[in-house]
């Protein structure tokens, strides 16, 4: 099912709005202040303070090649939105003219890291991403599945996070992890509340081709529950699926595709064991 011209518009201006609220969280908190919340943009403050490269260049020369190698996963119309979306924030980072708001470090973390995060939320919700360690994560894991995404997500921040102790100061690691945690406490409240994964229960008359999209499109798992109709007293296989708060919108997109009549429950997983989430 094609995207009507009212939700492209809708998923326009919340990518637009996002964009806005997160590079200037970069302008006017964490840039000025060497605040370095880990992620590409945190290895373009790092090489701008070393080499005076600007960070939105930095950000836009690591994501393109990411970009590039993941359209074909990601889908053309997710991709093409996202990379438009990540380029126009390198722009932005670079060109917004917001002046410094503090000098205050502790201010700029915590101010920066949630105002960030919304501006990244929205983003999410406007069925588009910025790439970044997220992005790279997930390829690292393709190559090695061993590794699972989120600690590849967080060996990559993390390293990004120790670099700036010594490229400026041993503060600016201790901010810079306040301004990540925050970063994505504040994601997940703008997506969805604060849980990170979520359960759908669908029920469909497609569901072996919605199953093999999302397999196939997502790499994530399906179970298929045997069930019935009461009304009709038809047996139907109802499909539950899990995946996080990156990938919500985007499973949404595949089940309505397949299918414009499937019937939909979501839930918010408290919590989430097992094969691609937490260990126990």
């Amino acid at each position: 099912m094609k995207l009507s011209l009212r939700e492209e518009l809708k998923n326009g201006l919340l990518i637009l709005a996002g964009l806005l609220v997160a590079a200037a969280a970069y302008r006017m908190y964490l840039i000025p202040n060497r605040v370095v919340a880990g992620g590409f943009t945190g290895v373009g403050q790092l090489l701008n303070h070393a080499l005076g490269v600007s960070v939105g260049l930095v950000n836009l020369a690591l994501n393109v090649p990411l970009f590039l190698i993941s359209m074909k996963s990601m889908g053309l119309r997710f991709g093409i939105r996202s990379l438009a979306a990540m380029a126009l924030l390198s722009l932005l980072i670079d060109h917004l003219p917001l002046p410094p708001a503090t000098d205050d470090m502790l201010l700029a973390a915590v101010y920066g890291g949630a105002i960030s995060g919304i501006g990244f939320g929205l983003v999410l919700r406007g069925s588009a991403t910025t790439g970044g360690t997220d992005m790279l994560a997930a390829l690292a894991h393709r190559v090695f599945p061993v590794l699972k995404v989120s600690t590849a997500i967080f060996l990559f921040d993390g390293l990004v996070i120790i670099a700036s102790a010594f490229a400026f100061e041993p503060q600016s690691a201790m901010y810079g992890l306040i301004s990540a945690f925050l970063c994505n406490v504040l994601i997940d409240l703008v997506l969805e509340g604060p849980n990170s994964a979520h359960s759908y229960f669908i029920i469909s008359d497609n569901s072996e081709a919605i199953a093999r999209k999302i397999m196939d499109e997502m790499n994530r798992g399906v179970t298929g529950l045997e069930a019935m109709g009461m009304y009709s007293r038809t047996h139907k296989q109802v499909l539950l699926c899990v995946v996080n708060r990156f990938e919500a919108m985007r499973l949404r997109r595949i089940i309505f595709e397949a299918d414009p009549h499937a019937f939909v429950i979501a839930n918010k997983a408290h919590e989430v064991l097992g094969e691609g989430f937490k260990d126990v």
